[in-house]
């Protein structure tokens, strides 16, 4: 399964593919918040209204409520930037593309969006449209930092404990290779002990 051209399963839902200039090297797993303290613009909205009105009709559409999530995705097969970074605005599953990062930002902020998806995981930060009004017919999105919950756990965060991890493990596996180095060394001993002994014997004649 390539989630670039294949759909994938994720939670308790199916995620449509992430597209062909996207960096997917494997399928994603998880939800991780991208968290700091500012908001954070999109810019080229005016190119998806399309998909954008899609969206917030769906959420008037939903009784239920909910939030609306933004997904950040690395797109290093750009053909206008290498180090863009695509905003897909997520409702319910469905996704729909709402614009890019802004380009300074995206270039300080692709590597890291791209070692996440080398974890296997899908980058989010809550979303909010303005405009779609009368008076204001184009739609703005802006960015925040999610509420941070199992499923969005700041990454940040998520690193510091899987490096903490690799650490116990590996401390594991240095204790374990000392404990079977000083039981080889003491089988060899036993057994040299049990040589020298027979040699003793035959020393003297028995």
């Amino acid at each position: 399964m390539d989630a670039r051209f294949d759909s994938f399963p994720f939670q308790d839902g199916q995620f449509a593919p992430l597209g062909a200039k996207a960096y997917a090297p494997v399928v994603p797993t998880r939800a991780m918040g991208f968290t700091d303290d500012e908001e954070w613009e999109v810019v080229g909205e005016s190119r998806y209204l399309d998909g954008i009105r899609r969206t917030k009709e769906l959420m008037d559409e939903d009784e239920e409520g909910g939030t609306l999530f933004a997904q950040l995705i690395a797109e290093p097969l750009n053909e206008f930037d290498r180090h863009a970074v695509r905003v897909d605005l997520v409702w319910d599953y469905q996704r729909e593309t709402c614009g890019y990062l802004p380009r300074e930002q995206a270039y300080r902020l692709q590597p890291l969006v791209i070692q996440e998806a080398d974890d296997g995981l899908i980058v989010l930060r809550e979303a909010s449209l303005y405009g779609g009004t009368l008076d204001r017919p184009n739609i703005g999105v802006w960015l925040s930092p999610p509420a941070l919950s199992d499923q969005t756990q700041d990454y940040s965060d998520f690193r510091a404990e899987r490096a903490a991890n690799e650490r116990d493990e590996s401390a594991a596996t240095q204790r374990a290779n000392a404990v079977a180095r000083e039981h080889q060394e003491a089988i060899v001993a036993e057994q040299a002990a049990a040589s020298e002994k027979r040699s003793l014997w035959k020393r003297l004649g028995f």
